[in-house]
């Protein structure tokens, strides 16, 4: 507990939108808007299957609970922590699952026209993305184990190929892990990248789930070596446990 003080910069034992529901739960308000239910009052056999406590909260986006498209209040807050526990320095709350967060990701690299390096069995919210954006996919081919019968990772000679033959190309989307649990080998990706030998690249520490961005010359050379952290500050932490990792 003592080591998670030290990390986490805000108070992680708070539960913003939690709070405020219960808060609004005590305000007794009878409402005239969605959902039809009316917090259990108009669906009893609802009420019965899933309980008060769950269709009691189960309300609209009013002032006292904030606003997913413009967060001000308990949202925002909620975001903040989600970003302080991760080492991230934004995150954004999503709703209908991850396909949302995807599509933003790649709407938000890419432009109509533009091409995007991806693997073929790439999720399906991805390629309705492209549909959306009017990109252009470039797909790499994973293998297949022969034994397992599942496609595997990217191999980092299949990428720097698809980047060698489209060097207009303004992304790189890598599955990781897939829906198989098969995770491309990000180190190698790295290691390609910044020239590295064996010796380098096992001394280099790679914190978990933090975005590394690489952005590349004429040349396809790094532009800044070992690329870029977006929180630098939260990457270096990360990049401190792994190395401890090796040590217990």
């Amino acid at each position: 507990m003592s080591e998670n003080r030290t990390r986490f910069r805000l108070d992680q034992r708070r539960a913003p939108i939690y709070e405020a529901l219960e808060q609004f739960r005590q305000m007794r308000v009878v409402p005239f808007d969605v959902p039809g239910h009316k917090r259990g009052r108009g669906n009893p056999e609802l009420t019965a299957f899933l309980g008060q406590q769950c269709v009691g909260v189960d309300v609209n986006s009013m002032k006292p609970l904030d606003n997913l498209c413009h967060p001000v209040s308990v949202i925002r807050e909620a975001e903040e922590l989600a970003a302080d526990a991760f080492g991230a320095a934004h995150a954004f709350l999503m709703v209908g699952g991850t396909t949302s967060s995807v599509q933003s990701m790649v709407l938000t690299a890419c432009k109509r026209g533009d091409e995007i390096i991806l693997p073929r069995n790439v999720h399906r919210s991805v390629l309705n993305a492209l549909v959306l954006c009017g990109a252009v996919p470039v797909y790499v081919n994973p293998e297949v184990d022969k034994r397992l019968g599942i496609s595997l990772g990217m191999k980092r000679e299949q990428v720097a190929k698809a980047i060698k033959e489209h060097p207009n190309a303004v992304a790189v989307l890598v599955n990781n892990p897939t829906y198989y649990g098969i995770c491309s080998d990000l180190r190698a990706i790295v290691k390609m990248l910044d020239n590295l030998s064996e010796e380098e690249i096992a001394k280099v520490n790679i914190p978990t789930a933090m975005p590394l961005l690489y952005e590349l010359d004429e040349n396809f050379k790094p532009i800044k070596p070992r690329g870029e952290y977006l929180d630098p500050e939260a990457a270096a932490a990360g990049a401190a446990a792994v190395a401890a990792q090796g040590q217990k």
